[in-house]
């Protein structure tokens, strides 16, 4: 059971949330991670206590599970897109955010009430103040990722959802939100990402995210590669549940980007769609076809659901803006095969001179990114993250070097003035690589209106 918390703590995390601004601060009380690696086996224990005292929120709607290296997110908008418009109240946990951390915890594609939001927190916070966790469970408090996927639990509950869609954070198996008894699983393409974390091979980080796979549920799998495909079709026989992929379901697959979007067009079952999307790149076709795929194959596929998918549009995702009269695209490329995408796109979509505003967590592949993305453009500007993830810009700057000794790359570790020089050099602007690059950035804040 929990155990009491002392003084210190208590005092600390009672801090009650009286604005939407205070919200955005909330989660950076606790700590990022359990610290000691040695526990890590434990973090689902962790999980379940802190549900077990919120009364288990996470019991009172129906779940959609989505693991996966790139896609997951807009796949999870797509889905829940999907389950709206077969008139569900539909909730929907994404992560990162970009801008604000109300885009971790939305129903479907629009916000919560402010009023909703704050209730919440405060509920969150009083019902977890009195937690302890046992040492032998590692750090004694929550993690931030623990209290996101708790506050949004118990925010979906709070807001009558019928239904959630939920994204895992990282990896799968011992993720946080998989504490969740899904009514389907949803795998999106899997590539190297966070090698020190969840293995340095595609079949070992295939195994991370196969272990969201439940006895009996369905799975449905987008394109993989050989090696994750035999990883989740051996899952699914040990377990017993059945595994749909893609390709082996959807036929005709084929998209032409455009600068409103992209157009997706392929078939499920003799049925033919041809999607307007709103989001870009080639990779939404197969996002969209694996969430019709499931919505079809579970029985809540509709025409308004269909036109709501059309719609569906997240921040951060081939995002356009006009800044100074130059096209800003806004992207959060960070897999060698969402680079090449973006990239694709861009080329479609870019007039003049093309400039680069690129940085990288560490952990990522980074030499194959940059091999696909730096050879389009005249310009490039190394940048950083920010403060919630390492980066390090020398040494991209250092592979980058290496890789293209002609290219005209300058490091500028000022977010803002990474900006203001790709600005200054070129016509159409791409800043992409992490999530946390462009969400620092005032311009940019500035066209979203925070």
């Amino acid at each position: 059971m929990p155990y009491v918390t002392n003084h210190i703590n208590i005092v600390r995390l009672m801090r009650m949330v009286g604005s939407i601004e205070e919200l955005e601060t909330l989660f950076d009380r606790y700590s990022p991670s359990v610290g000691n690696e040695s526990i890590r086996e434990n973090r689902l224990e962790r999980m379940r206590l802190l549900l077990d005292l919120l009364g288990n929120p996470e019991k009172s709607f129906r779940c959609y599970h989505l693991a996966g290296s790139k896609g997951k997110g807009t796949t999870a908008a797509y889905l829940a897109a999907l389950l709206t418009g077969s008139g569900r109240r539909t909730g929907l946990y994404l992560s990162p955010h970009m801008y604000t951390v109300r885009e971790r915890f939305t129903l479907s594609a629009s916000f919560f009430s402010d009023d909703l939001y704050i209730d919440t927190a405060n509920e969150l916070i009083g019902k977890s103040a009195s937690l302890s966790l046992p040492e032998s469970l590692g750090a004694p408090m929550p993690t931030t990722f623990e209290m996101y996927t708790a506050y949004g639990y118990l925010l979906f509950r709070n807001a009558g959802c019928t239904d959630a869609v939920i994204e895992t954070g990282l990896g799968g198996r011992l993720d946080a939100t998989n504490t969740i008894d899904p009514e389907a699983v949803i795998l999106t393409p899997i590539e190297l990402e966070h090698t020190a974390i969840l293995g340095d091979t595609i079949r070992k980080i295939a195994t991370e995210k196969s272990k969201i796979m439940r006895p009996g549920v369905p799975t449905f799998a987008s394109r993989e590669a050989d090696e994750a495909r035999q990883v989740f079709e051996a899952e699914a026989g040990n377990i017993g549940a059945p595994i749909c992929f893609l390709e082996d379901r959807v036929g005709d697959i084929d998209s032409v980007t455009t600068m409103d979007g992209e157009k997706a067009r392929f078939s499920i079952g003799g049925r033919h769609f041809s999607l307007d999307l709103s989001m870009t790149t080639k990779a939404m076709a197969d996002n969209a076809a694996l969430a019709v795929l499931a919505a079809d194959s579970l029985g809540f596929l509709t025409e308004r659901g269909l036109g709501l998918l059309e719609k569906t549009v997240l921040p951060g995702r081939f995002e356009k803006m006009e800044i100074d009269g130059r096209t800003v695209v806004v992207d959060s490329a960070h897999t060698v095969n969402s680079a090449r995408a973006t990239a694709d796109a861009f080329r479609t979509i870019a007039a003049g001179r093309k400039a680069l505003v690129y940085s990288s967590v560490e952990g990522k592949d980074i030499e194959h990114i940059i091999s696909v993305l730096f050879p389009l453009f005249d310009k490039i500007v190394i940048s950083t993250t920010g403060d919630y993830r390492k980066s390090d810009p020398d040494m991209i700057a250092s592979i980058s070097a290496r890789l293209f000794p002609s290219l005209d790359i300058t490091i500028e570790r000022d977010r803002d003035k990474a900006l203001e020089k790709a600005l200054g050099s070129a016509d159409s602007i791409l800043v992409t690589g992490s999530f946390y690059l462009a969400s620092g950035m005032a311009r940019i804040r500035e066209k979203e209106g925070l």
